[in-house]
């Protein structure tokens, strides 16, 4: 091997580890020896690659240099991020045939200029190239620095590497009689048609992704919407019943007598003013779900806060209404349910007006630390969406119905949910008790 071919190859290497890290980067990696865990995959990958050069010319080289190439990438992927071993094979696929594709065509330049020219348009075009799959394709494919790769769209990326690797072993056979640079073309054209083929299978799936996360939202509004006219009913029963016993038991102590029969009646009438909590927020939905919500505080020892103007709101769909607080709630309920210390156990619900927007803002106290994903989410710490998990999904689907958005943000040991809309009504402040 010449100094020339050595250059050559050790280009055509690191394009392709190059290309590698290109699409590492935007991943969730895992953060404990990272460094050492990428050497140990290149490293052996780069004496395997120098050593099949060594070896007797074959047709078993264009299958064995593309399998050696995949082989290292994809473990390479496995033990340097947060990816199942279907997504790291899947995103060995995506290098390997990019990475094959830049090889063509620098491939395509040296016959036809000097050798060093030939090598710095080659670098040149490489490093562009690889500024732009960052940019694009590398950063657009993830989800929150994941693949979620299933059956079909893993065996249709290896069909897909198969076809190229054949395409290489059909243009070896045919190499003799052809010309050389149109059999680079060739290639080249069929390799981009390849990737292009797996980008849009890539989207198709992305897109019926979001279709089911939409169809899971549409199902979950439903949902709420049946809890709402439940809790409603519920709440008006337990009003109800409340107002009367409240009346039966002062006519309990008209009638009878005694000191102990007095507390008796006391400690009854205290256990039944604990479902007469009613917030008046001057909005019939808002006074449903925080009443119910009221009730379960009372349950965990939680002391809820509320200043709210409900009329700010009188313009919403009650389901969304619903829905915005009392995923917002349970959310904060589930947080403050886990913090011992009881005097901490405070959860505020306030909805203003300031200037042209409407505020909802819903704070508590934390004690742990909250990361956050690429859509600015808590990342869970639980199964089935725990933590403020899938209820701020759909608070925000809903809020971007009405033209708001919604930011979450930790500070001073406070989780604070705030959701901004454009004003339509004027009113006061009313306090919710």
């Amino acid at each position: 091997m010449t100094f020339q071919e050595f250059l050559v190859e050790l280009w055509r290497f690191t394009a392709l580890w190059s290309m590698g890290i290109v699409f590492l980067a935007p991943l969730e990696k895992k953060k404990s020896r990272l460094f050492s865990y990428g050497a140990s995959c290149i490293l052996p990958c780069f004496a395997a690659f120098f050593l099949l050069k060594i070896l007797p010319a074959g047709f078993y080289k264009i299958w064995i240099s593309p399998a050696i190439a995949l082989f290292f990438v994809s473990l390479f992927f496995w033990r340097c991020a947060e990816l199942s071993l279907k997504s790291s094979v899947y995103c060995g696929v995506w290098v390997t045939m990019v990475g094959n594709l830049v090889v063509m065509i620098s491939t395509l330049l040296y016959p036809r200029f000097p050798f060093l020219v030939a090598f710095g348009i080659s670098t040149f075009m490489l490093l562009i190239l690889l500024f732009v799959i960052y940019a694009t394709i590398a950063r657009w494919m993830p989800d929150k620095g994941k693949y979620h790769t299933g059956p079909r769209q893993f065996t249709f990326a290896l069909v897909l590497w198969v076809i190229s690797v054949i395409t290489d072993l059909w243009f070896a056979i045919a190499a003799p009689a052809s010309d050389h640079f149109t059999q680079c073309l060739l290639m080249l054209l069929i390799k981009f048609y390849c990737i292009t083929v797996l980008y849009l299978q890539h989207g198709l799936f992305q897109k019926s992704a979001i279709r089911q996360e939409l169809a899971l939202l549409n199902t979950l509004w439903a949902q709420q919407k049946n809890q709402y006219a439940l809790s409603k009913e519920n709440i008006a029963l337990i009003n109800q019943k409340c107002h009367d016993l409240k009346h039966q038991i002062k006519a309990m102590q008209t009638m009878f007598a005694g000191e102990s029969r007095e507390k008796y009646l006391q400690e009854i009438e205290r256990s039944v003013r604990i479902y007469d909590v009613r917030a008046k927020t001057g909005n019939e939905v808002l006074d449903t779900v925080l009443t119910e919500k009221s009730l379960l505080c009372e349950a965990n020892g939680i002391q809820a806060n509320c200043v709210a103007d409900g009329r700010l709101l009188s313009f919403m769909d009650p389901v969304d209404l619903y829905t915005i607080f009392g995923n917002a709630m349970d959310n904060a309920i589930e947080s403050v349910s886990t913090i011992e210390d009881r005097n901490r156990r405070i959860i505020d619900v306030q909805v203003y007006r300031e200037k042209q927007m409407m505020v909802i803002q819903i704070i508590n106290p934390v004690t742990q630390n909250i990361r956050f994903d690429s859509d600015d989410l808590p990342i869970t710490t639980k199964e089935n969406n725990g933590y403020h998990g899938f209820g701020l999904r759909s608070i925000r689907h809903t809020i971007k119905k009405y033209g708001g958005f919604m930011t979450v943000k930790v500070e001073d040991g406070s989780f604070y949910l705030r959701l901004l809309l454009p004003c339509r009504s004027k009113a006061s402040p009313i306090t919710a008790q």
